[in-house]
């Protein structure tokens, strides 16, 4: 039987998935041209930086999460160590994008047994080392070091913290509203955008200004916009699409908050269905 963890990891992945065929278009306006109401179809990328993905595909965080769900999967635990070596074999045998995180920690980790990567702020070392909360155990020290592996900076650190904390009392009960509330004040980043959030029918229009870029200052900006207002997970991935830019990683954070809560309820069977790796998904559940 599935649990609430399970379910989490699934709605992750399905984000990414769905939010893939907008990431880094930046044009709010080529958007309301291509997509309309609530957003429940996969669409293949249309960003030039994607050429060879399809429909209902992973981008390049996504494809990393799954590495690491594969390691926790395959090893029945998760060892930093082993996944960094999981990690590399994943980017060498599989298409995606490499970004600037995965080529300057696949250099860092030539001819080294280093577990710090690149020195890089964006939110995709957190999207990506979601898969971690599969696991009941870990500690706050885990999942710092696991985004170290790629991602390295203060903000970096005060994030991780954010993200951490909030999705362990999720995960134990708490409203995700009440975690995110009490988890505000812990830097001057976080408070600051918590306090900017805007109403619902600003996200889209406040984008630009709120931040569609890849760093975690430009990106968690919206991530808190569209979890504060949005009426439920499939609502949230529209709104978060819609604002453009650094979709995938974004969606996969807004995933974590809202389905440690939530779960999959407003996400249509046509979605679960349609997501590519589905069957891959499952068979490495079931063996944990």
């Amino acid at each position: 039987m599935r649990n609430k963890r399970q379910d989490l990891l699934e709605a992750i992945f399905i984000a990414d998935a769905l939010s893939f065929g907008a990431h880094w278009v930046y044009s709010t306006d080529k958007l309301k041209e291509e997509y309309s109401g609530i957003i429940d179809e996969y669409r293949a990328p249309m960003a030039k930086f994607h050429k060879g993905k399809e429909a209902g595909d992973l981008s390049h965080y996504g494809e990393q999460a799954f590495a690491l769900l594969k390691s926790i999967s395959e090893n029945q635990s998760f060892n930093l160590k082993q996944f960094r070596d999981d990690w590399i074999q994943h980017l060498e045998n599989n298409e995606m994008y490499m970004d600037h995180s995965m080529t300057d920690s696949m250099e860092k980790f030539k001819n080294s047994d280093t577990l710090i990567g690149a020195e890089n702020v964006e939110l995709g070392g957190i999207a990506r080392s979601l898969p971690l909360f599969l696991e009941e155990e870990i500690t706050k020290q885990d999942f710092s070091d696991l985004v170290h592996l790629t991602h390295n900076g203060k903000i970096v650190d005060q994030t991780a913290k954010f993200v951490f904390n909030v999705m362990q009392e999720v995960l134990a009960g708490k409203d995700y509203k009440k975690a995110i509330r009490n988890n505000k004040d812990l830097n001057k980043f976080i408070e600051d955008s918590f306090e900017k959030i805007g109403s619902k029918d600003k996200i889209v229009e406040n984008a630009d200004d709120r931040g569609q870029g890849c760093s975690i200052e430009q990106g968690l900006p919206i991530v808190l916009d569209v979890v504060w207002n949005a009426d439920n997970l499939l609502e949230a991935l529209t709104l978060n699409i819609m604002a453009g830019g650094d979709t995938s990683a974004r969606a996969m954070v807004i995933a974590a908050f809202m389905a440690a809560d939530e779960g999959l309820d407003s996400i249509p069977e046509k979605v679960i269905d349609g997501f590519n790796k589905l069957k891959s998904l499952n068979e490495l559940l079931l063996k944990i």
